[in-house]
């Protein structure tokens, strides 16, 4: 009988250790799991509505626009009519460099332009093209122009190496009648941006714009993707603009095909206001980058002559990871 209790209480406290060691197993991988998902919380960071992020990357857009005035940079534009076979029956060609003169202000000095072939291909560079080019193509949507359009999210996106929020915007005049038939009557084109845009995930910035210049009426305007690079690790400006598009006038139809580059981006003021922060910072080395094109008024099309340096067109340069 005594030997029997013995037994009985060996096995008790066996049994008792086991449960003991297995709750600690429990409650230690209970700890691992809480520390895991509150690191991979901190690492993601708090999830923003798309509202507040709307918000954040307009206001970001604006001050953008202003912090691009005070980099110099080259500038190659590049507006081709593609005929059969690939051929170039008419061209746009120009390069700039917008530098600072003595007075600091910015100016437009002409490198090189050839006299624009695009005439003869029916096609005629106006007011409104060069609208798009300066400023619709390479900055999309500033604060001050948010009540204008309606934004929706649409997801995430990989962009290259980025992570990016992507959105969906259209101008509310493309809804209103009343409101396009004055900018018809008042000979207004091409003055809103429609199409997609890409937010990086931590700076909030737009890195990618993909669309058009609307409202069409007697002109048409193709479709154009911008891409963006990070300038001296801290803005994301634009570099590289590519389009090739059909536009369907009355009568005919004709193919263009757009490139442009900005490129040795620098910065001429001694000190930038950061986005969203008071912190300046002084001259840094340049960095490189590239542009976009435009859209046009129609004729009938004319010959063909061989294209020579159409061979990159098509090509467009990775974006540089974020710092």
């Amino acid at each position: 009988m005594r030997k029997i209790l013995l037994a009985s209480l060996v096995a008790a406290l066996v049994s008792t250790s086991l449960l003991y060691a297995s709750a600690k197993i429990r409650s230690t991988n209970s700890d691992d799991s809480a520390n895991s998902n509150e690191a991979s919380a901190q690492k993601s960071g708090p999830q923003l509505p798309p509202e507040e992020i709307i918000n954040r990357f307009t206001k970001k857009e604006s001050e953008l626009r202003e912090i691009w005035k005070e980099y110099a940079y080259t500038q190659e534009s590049k507006l081709q009519v593609i005929g059969p076979a690939d051929t170039v029956s008419g061209e746009y060609y120009q390069v700039s460099e917008f530098v600072f003169n003595d007075a600091g202000t910015r100016i437009e000095r002409i490198i090189k332009a050839p006299p624009s072939t695009l005439g003869q291909a029916g096609l005629t560079m106006t007011a409104e093209d060069k609208n798009a080019l300066v400023n619709l193509q390479p900055f999309a949507l500033a604060a001050e122009e948010l009540s204008n359009y309606f934004v929706s999210y649409v997801g995430k996106e990989k962009v290259d190496d980025l992570n990016t929020f992507v959105f969906d915007v259209i101008p509310k005049v493309m809804s209103n009648k009343k409101e396009l038939d004055r900018l018809k009557k008042q000979k207004i084109e091409g003055k809103f941006f429609q199409g997609k845009i890409w937010v990086d995930d931590q700076d909030l910035q737009i890195v990618k714009t993909a669309g058009k210049t609307v409202p069409e009426f007697g002109q048409r305007f193709p479709k154009f993707e911008t891409y963006r690079e990070n300038i001296d690790e801290r803005f994301w400006l634009p570099t590289y603009t590519y389009g090739d598009d059909n536009l369907e006038f009355d009568n005919f139809r004709i193919h263009v095909r757009m490139v442009v580059r900005y490129k040795n981006y620098r910065r001429f003021q001694s000190d930038v206001k950061l986005l969203n922060d008071t912190e300046e910072v002084k001259d840094e080395k340049p960095a490189s980058g590239a542009k976009p094109s435009t859209g046009t008024t129609g004729g009938k099309p004319g010959d063909t002559k061989k294209d020579d340096v159409n061979k990159d067109a098509g090509t467009k340069p990775k974006q540089r990871p974020r710092p």
